[in-house]
């Protein structure tokens, strides 16, 4: 409502003035209607004037707002994602205890899995897990940087290369086994801390590693691994915060979830299966170095890099966001309305928020029976389907009036002949996903005795909130929507050279839903970006082949990074850009200074989510 109210006293100002010349014009009809200059002493002529002026305030903000619901029944085809809210979201980690010490082998909570939190003003929030979680019998002793020259026991390549290493040193906890008798696997840590701290640390897992390796008590021996052992989180489709729409662009989503929630990409994997039948038997302990490469300058993150310590890395982590399947209130049709208010308690309504309408459903009653007839989108891709008689459809409209609304959604119904359904039908049932607007991010959390539950139980003792949860972040919605489409689909026509810098800044600063200031430093650091052709070998079958590609070079002002780093910004664009290619192509992404015209990052040819042989 806040939006209209300018509107209103706009026009209400504008009926008064008129009223005013009015009376001076005609004093005898003036005179019947108690009009005397700008006031009115007949409060009947009085509120009438007062709601012609709340009528005529809502038709100007919809031409002003180039009548939205054009424009967001054509983004609730296309971009979804840009008309619903993004649920507030944290970072959940998972104790279990002295029952780590019951474990033969690793225990898993599936990606989605709910959980409840203490109530808030009367409601439990609930959240989901954003990955899967493998909680392992295992406990990080150490975790330091150190220095790693001529290490014995190295091929001479890896011993030459690395200069430094994090070492990080893991123990068993399990009694019955030692971590020979594991079957270790993956393991995944979250990467905590000051966000310089954590900045520098993933810089130098994913661009500075050289070599991995393993050393044990009782031998000298160095067990190798693959650089592949190392891998970042957070970009796959099965690693999405929200579960993607397959009308929504991968690309798109890792934007909106880097500007909203960056931390969930602060995760790492080490996969250890490498280790399996390499360990003697009854190994308790073992130290994995990562050997980092020599730099022909002292490292401006060897500062940072010294404060490491085990805080920095914690085990049985995942990101969870406030999303969650609900029923809404039965909806009773009455013919007296064109839409109807969605309600997901009627007892605490300011507490929900509705993310999408997953099924709507008519139920009709009779004596002896009960129909139930489902209703499709009446904005979707399904109007050339074969139906038995007139096909029915819901259209849905978001009610905007912010944190005043005790419903945020409308539904209206309608059949293939454009007729609005009558009374005949009973009751609608509708199937949601919903948030509980911004009622996570008064939650207290960190507490001894967790913060979150799962309902059932599970071998976690304590689930315990690591960040604060964000409030829930909302696009814009009205005036100049339709911009904001075309500035989507703009990317796709303009080169990425010369004028495309403008393209892209458009696209990032369009996903920039919090408007955090870090978040514009970032997007205004990029001063240019060039494109070549390139040339990359891909894998193929029967044999491999060569493809043509795409190389980009975006040059940035290194002082816009200061504090929050460049490298994950990089990774993001990497991302970006490699979702974009056809499927015979790639693209291949370098990160220049402004300042010094040095190369500041090489990333990888990467065609989609895959890098290229």
């Amino acid at each position: 409502m806040e939006s209209l109210l300018p509107y209103y006293e706009r026009e209400l100002t504008y009926l008064r003035r008129l009223s005013s010349d009015f009376a001076k014009k005609y004093p005898k009809v003036a005179g019947r209607l108690l009009l005397s200059g700008e006031t009115c002493d007949d409060p009947h002529i009085e509120r009438l004037i007062e709601s012609f002026a709340f009528l005529a305030g809502r038709i100007h903000k919809k031409l002003d707002d180039d009548y939205p619901e054009i424009t967001n029944s054509l983004l609730e085809v296309i971009y979804p994602q840009y008309l619903r809210p993004f649920p507030s979201a944290s970072i959940a980690c998972f104790n279990c205890g002295n029952a780590a010490a019951q474990l033969t082998q690793s225990a898993r909570i599936a990606r989605h899995t709910m959980l409840k939190t203490r109530p808030v003003k009367g409601v439990a929030c609930r959240f989901q897990t954003a990955y899967d979680v493998d909680i392992w019998p295992l406990r990080l002793d150490n975790a330091v940087f150190e220095n790693a020259i001529e290490v014995p026991g190295l091929r001479a390549g890896v011993a030459q290369a690395a200069s430094t290493a994090i070492r990080l040193d893991i123990a068993a906890l399990s009694e019955q086994a030692g971590l020979d008798a594991l079957a270790l696997g993956k393991i995944r840590f979250f990467l905590n801390g000051e966000p310089s701290v954590v900045s520098m640390v993933r810089e130098a897992l994913f661009s500075k590693a050289v070599g991995i390796w393993v050393s044990h008590a009782g031998s000298a021996e160095k067990i190798e691994l693959p650089l592949s052992a190392i891998r970042p989180v957070g970009f796959a489709d099965e690693e999405a915060l929200v579960s993607q729409d397959a009308r929504s662009h991968r690309a798109y989503q890792l934007l909106l979830e880097y500007f909203a929630f960056p931390e969930k990409f602060n995760f790492v994997d080490l996969d250890l299966s490498s280790l399996n039948a390499r360990l003697p038997a009854g190994t308790r302990k073992i130290e994995l170095q990562i050997g980092l490469a020599r730099t022909g300058q002292a490292y401006a993150g060897n500062g940072l890099l010294d404060r490491i310590s085990t805080d920095n890395f914690v085990l049985g982590c995942t990101p969870v966001v406030n999303l969650f399947s609900n029923k809404a209130e039965p909806i009773r049709i009455t013919g007296t309305s064109s839409a109807y208010p969605v309600i997901v308690d009627n007892r605490f309504p300011k507490a929900y928020d509705i993310y999408a309408i997953s099924r709507v459903a008519r139920v009709q009653q009779s004596s002896d029976s009960e129909e139930i007839c489902e209703f499709k989108p009446f904005y979707s891709l399904r109007h050339g389907e074969d139906h038995n008689g007139p096909a029915r459809y819901w259209h849905a409209s978001y009610v905007d009036e912010g944190e005043e609304s005790s419903y945020p959604m409308e539904i209206s119904l309608v059949d293939s002949a454009l007729d609005p359904q009558r009374p005949q039908i009973n009751t609608l049932s509708l199937d949601l996903l919903c948030t509980n607007r911004d009622l996570p991010s008064q939650l207290p959390f960190g507490l001894a005795d967790g913060d979150l539950f799962i309902e059932g139980g599970s071998i976690a003792r304590t689930i315990q909130l690591l960040r604060k949860p964000t409030r829930t972040y909302r696009f814009p919605r009205g005036r100049g929507a339709q911009w904001r489409l075309i500035s989507h689909l703009s990317l796709n026509h303009l080169s990425l050279s010369g004028q495309g810098v403008e393209a892209v800044r458009e696209i990032l600063n369009l996903y920039d839903i919090n408007r955090a200031p870090e978040n514009s430093r970032q997007v205004t650091g990029i001063v240019a970006i060039e494109q070549g052709t390139a040339m990359a070998r891909m894998a193929g079958n029967p044999f491999p082949t060569f493809a043509r590609g795409m190389q980009i070079r975006v040059v940035v002002d290194e002082t816009h990074y200061a504090g929050i780093g460049l490298f994950m910004f990089a990774q993001i664009l990497d991302h970006f850009f490699g979702l974009y290619v056809h499927a015979n192509s790639f693209t291949q992404l370098s990160i220049v200074s402004r300042q010094t015209g040095q190369e500041l990052i090489k990333c990888a040819a990467r065609n989609g989510e895959s890098i290229l042989a």
